[in-house]
């Protein structure tokens, strides 16, 4: 594991993507005292830098604080909900990602890294898609409306779950091959994380409450190490679904995600530090807070103002900068992979 100093115990990174030059001279002057009218402490800014142009041109500030304590991640969760941060951001049109300097070494270790699948790893929500697909997307809609309102009966995923896959019953199972030609799309940099996160020696999977026959598929075109996803009971003799779920298979809610993280973790010996969870939705929280760096990606409101971490962007690459990556490493392995 790379050597974190004293100092680096006490220091925020900031890290903003998609910005310019007016925006970094802005932050030089605005955003240490922004942080010390929070944290009630001297901060003082370091380093200033562009550390990479792909995907887009990412700015990292190091800042040094005389914080008697070390800063971790609930610290920096607080900062960037703060009222003076959330001016800042106002102010210049833009989105800070405020971690520990401590963080930015997570890189340097092998690791494991778990993604949501849905509107993560792929542009679309598997189920919808299905239901669409069969002209019962306003059904399925409509239960998936209640159950974020936590209407009764469908006040917990499983129940939801169990409702929307009964809608499916004598669809298809070609449609499978269907949805992975003409419909589903990989979210831009998901691939060439991966790739970035298995040439530092990670381990990654993907832990959807989606299903199966797409989830494998995702892993085998990403190169991913795990696949978890519940699973469709299928008719072999009329080539359908039967609008069940496999019995004893488990169920990947919130908490089955959670746990699943916490055993591939266990299971390549990896410490729970040295972990990762991305996703984008309220059943991906439990995972996200278990982790040693939770994030949302381009998540709804309320998932954002509840994860440890946010990233708004159009690329999964981001991620690698803040696992402490420089662009240099990045562009290194993805030129090597090609």
């Amino acid at each position: 594991m790379a050597h974190i100093s004293n100092t680096e115990h006490s220091q925020i990174v900031a890290l903003i993507f998609d910005t310019d030059e007016p925006t970094r001279e802005a932050l030089s002057h605005k955003l240490a005292p922004a942080i010390a009218t929070e944290l009630s402490t001297t901060v003082t800014p370091l380093t200033t830098d562009w550390i990479s142009t792909n995907p887009t041109k990412t700015l990292r500030i190091t800042l040094s604080t005389s914080s008697a304590t070390p800063i971790t991640l609930q610290h920096c969760t607080r900062l960037a909900h703060s009222p003076s941060i959330a001016t800042l951001q106002t102010t210049l049109a833009t989105q800070l990602i405020l971690l520990p300097a401590a963080q930015m070494h997570l890189h340097a270790h092998p690791g494991l890294a778990v993604f949501d699948m849905d509107s993560t790893l792929i542009q679309q929500e598997v189920i919808d898609e299905l239901a669409r697909a069969v002209g019962k997307y306003a059904q399925v809609s409509a239960i998936t409306d209640a159950a974020m309102r936590g209407e009764a009966p469908y006040t917990d995923f499983e129940a939801s779950l169990r409702a929307r896959v009964a809608l499916l019953k004598g669809v298809p199972i070609s449609i499978w091959d269907g949805l992975k030609e003409g419909t589903i799309t990989f979210t831009p940099g998901g691939a060439e994380l991966v790739r970035v996160l298995r040439a530092l020696g990670w381990k990654t999977a993907v832990l959807s409450g989606g299903f199966m026959p797409l989830a494998s598929w995702v892993k085998g075109v990403l190169g991913l190490d795990y696949a978890f996803a519940n699973q469709l009971v299928e008719d072999e003799g009329s080539g359908t679904l039967t609008g069940e779920l496999v019995v004893g298979a488990a169920i990947v809610h919130a908490e089955r995600k959670r746990e699943l993280l916490v055993e591939l973790a266990a299971e390549n010996g990896i410490p729970i530090e040295w972990t990762v969870a991305v996703g984008d939705g309220s059943n991906d929280l439990l995972m996200m807070h278990a982790a040693g760096l939770g994030m949302a990606f381009n998540a709804k409101p309320k998932v954002q103002a509840a994860a440890p971490t946010r990233l708004n962007g159009a690329s999964l690459l981001s991620i690698a900068y803040m696992l402490g990556c420089t662009g240099r490493q990045v562009a290194d392995v993805l030129k090597s992979a090609t």
